[in-house]
């Protein structure tokens, strides 16, 4: 599959998603256009009955009423003047907007896409080669990705779980000047959960600052060939798996009623010597139930042990779908 007809898929399938989201959210809203719309019917029904009932002829009793009768409706009319608004003629009324219950899980899945390229070196006991792949090498060579966040959140608390999974062959490795040529498959998973404690909230405004930490949990495959040249053909095939401990920050501010600002940062190491994450974006708020973001996020690791090396970094221009329920 050519490098066009890819990104046109990824493309399609963000795009599938966003209006999927779309029309869900709005049959919900148009739902409850229709029932406000017969709940007014209804009570413009009720009120109109009474009104052809007054239309008929008055009995003598009800229009003579008598003094004191007269004096108790006037102190009535006086009573719910006083408390009543006073709202300008031609001003509709409108509702507060209806803001999620706090004490109630909330949650988010997004699924992103990252158009990352990939440079560092990997590989096994006295034989590594040099990965310099542009978004577009790797992604002329993908073989297979997914990646999505979901996220859970009630009042200050949060739990946030990351999943990437990259299945990448590169026939343009660079072995050294001992080998003609090498071939790269490398089978990248990472996920990180993680739980987030708010230090700051603003739910008027849509902006907070969280507190995170958790891990990152790290597999990855590789199967090298290095084709003849001064030494003979050799194949290495080698897989790792460790667990990297992070912490970080997270935050969210409110630049109008439909644009936001997200960014995050963690650090962290155990398995590896050291990894590190950062991410900034803008997002634009669809309706109450589907965001659009897009940004730019680096990911980087150090892993040298056990005669296993994968010292790479991630980096590229990112963009997403955020989903609420």
């Amino acid at each position: 599959m050519s490098l066009t007809s890819k990104l046109l898929t990824a493309i399609s399938v963000v795009f599938i998603l966003t209006v999927a989201g779309a029309i869900g959210v709005t049959a919900q809203t148009r739902t409850t256009s229709d029932n406000s719309s017969s709940s007014t019917a209804a009570s413009a029904a009720v009120t109109t009955d009474p009104k052809k009932a007054e239309g008929t002829t008055p009995s003598a009793a009800s229009v003579e009423q008598s003094a004191p009768e007269k004096t108790a409706e006037a102190n009535r009319e006086a009573n719910n003047s006083s408390t009543s608004v006073n709202v300008p003629s031609g001003t509709p009324v409108l509702p507060s907007p209806q803001q999620p219950d706090p004490d109630k899980w909330q949650f988010v899945f997004s699924p992103y896409f990252w158009m990352a390229g990939l440079h560092g070196r990997t590989g096994g006991p006295n034989r590594t080669v040099q990965v310099d792949e542009s978004f577009s090498d790797i992604f002329d060579s993908l073989k297979f990705a997914f990646m999505g966040v979901f996220e859970a959140h009630k009042n200050k608390w949060a739990i946030q779980t990351d999943v990437e999974f990259v299945s990448l062959e590169d026939e343009k490795a660079t072995p050294g000047p001992l080998f003609s040529s090498a071939n790269a498959k490398i089978k990248t998973f990472v996920f990180t959960p993680e739980v987030g404690y708010k230090i700051y909230s603003d739910p008027d405004k849509g902006s907070f600052v969280q507190v995170l930490g958790g891990t990152r949990i790290w597999r990855i495959s590789s199967d090298l060939t290095f084709n003849a040249g001064l030494l003979p053909a050799v194949q290495i095939k080698d897989s790792r798996s460790w667990v990297d401990g992070v912490v970080g920050l997270r935050g969210k501010a409110a630049l109008s009623e439909k644009f936001f600002f997200m960014g995050r940062f963690d650090v962290g190491g155990g398995g590896s010597k050291f990894t590190y994450q950062l991410f900034g974006g803008l997002g634009y708020n669809l309706n109450k139930k589907v965001a659009l973001v897009g940004g730019y996020r680096a990911l980087d690791v150090n892993y040298d042990r056990n005669n296993f090396l994968y010292d790479t970094s991630q980096r590229g221009p990112i963009m997403g779908v955020g989903f609420k329920f």
